[in-house]
């Protein structure tokens, strides 16, 4: 628990470079992604309002989040890699904590939308 503001930091940084590449009206989308209760619909949603060709470079850059090799998927796995020996019995819970102090760090909407959006996908058991 002591550590979860350090790691909060440390995993937004990972998202710094790919959150300056956004427009302002992606970035808007990503902070209201990161604090709704319903992240899925919320990126839907905000994605339909973008301009087509927006909403496709928008969802290339997303898709790159996960591409092996890519920046922030680097930054990440040595992250986990990092933080592997610590250890938590509930890895749902610590990822929750995560979410509210990157939603409390407030220059970190897009790392937090990332977090929100595993949470409520299932992703992060």
């Amino acid at each position: 628990d002591k550590k979860v503001p350090e790691l909060a930091n440390e995993m937004c940084g990972c998202f710094d470079n790919f959150q300056q590449s956004l427009s302002a009206e992606t970035k808007d989308l990503m902070r209201a992604v990161s604090v709704a209760a319903n992240p899925q619909t919320e990126m839907m949603q905000g994605m339909s309002k973008l301009k087509p060709e927006e909403a496709a470079s928008f969802s290339e850059k997303l898709k790159s989040i996960g591409t092996k090799g890519s920046e922030v998927y680097n930054c990440m796995e040595a992250f986990d890699k990092k933080h592997a020996k610590e250890t938590t019995k509930d890895k749902k819970a610590l990822t929750e904590k995560l979410l509210t102090e990157m939603q409390a760090i407030g220059n970190c909407p897009t790392g937090a939308a990332i977090v929100n959006l595993s949470l409520s996908s299932g992703v992060i058991k």
